[in-house]
């Protein structure tokens, strides 16, 4: 009896040693296929979805960039349709620069100064717009000199004082100025075109 106990023991102890053996071998082949799993299948996946999530990132950045430069051309394109009747050229150079020394005379003959001397600078050519430029030299009291640069600026047509300068004389209030002064003309459209 003692003998048989030890034999069912025995058999117990090994059946117990097969069971926790084919255990950790399931254990270890459901690590081992887990493992290859991932691998083959998972990992894989993983780094497509990490380089498509960058690539949409990227793209996501260039569209944005994109819509703020259509942002920025409609706001051009806005300001420049405002402006476009007071930038249109008149003609040929002569009677642009004829225009504007009108203008400008027209400005300044309101005020109470002397002009020295009215010179018609060399016409500037840009790509799309051609810019005019007088240079002025004048005298006369400092209110009238400051009430011409502020009528200047509140010119309806776009002139503007690209330089200026101003000196003052041994008479009380009175200074010698002079302005170069701008005013932007689109260019006249191509008939041939």
């Amino acid at each position: 009896m003692l003998y048989l106990k030890h034999i069912v023991i025995f058999g117990m102890i090994n059946s117990s040693k097969s069971n926790r053996e084919k255990v950790l071998m399931v254990f270890t082949v459901s690590v081992a296929l887990c493992a290859t799993i991932f691998m083959v299948i998972i990992e894989p996946q993983l780094k497509e979805h990490k380089a498509r999530s960058m690539r949409m990132n990227q793209l996501r950045v260039k569209l944005t960039k994109m819509n703020g430069d259509l942002l920025v051309k409609d706001r051009i394109g806005s300001v420049y349709a405002q402006i476009e009747s007071l930038i249109t050229s008149s003609g040929t150079d002569q009677q642009e620069i004829s225009l504007f020394t009108r203008e400008l005379s027209d400005l300044y003959s309101k005020r109470n100064v002397k002009t020295r001397t009215i010179k018609v600078l060399p016409i500037a050519d840009e790509e799309f717009y051609k810019r005019l430029s007088v240079k002025i030299e004048m005298s006369g009291q400092i209110k009238e000199i400051l009430n011409l640069i502020t009528s200047i600026e509140k010119h309806p047509n776009p002139i503007r004082i690209e330089q200026f300068d101003i000196k003052s004389r041994e008479v009380i209030d009175n200074v010698e100025a002079s302005f170069v002064i701008t005013k932007v003309v689109t260019k006249p459209e191509d008939k041939d075109s």
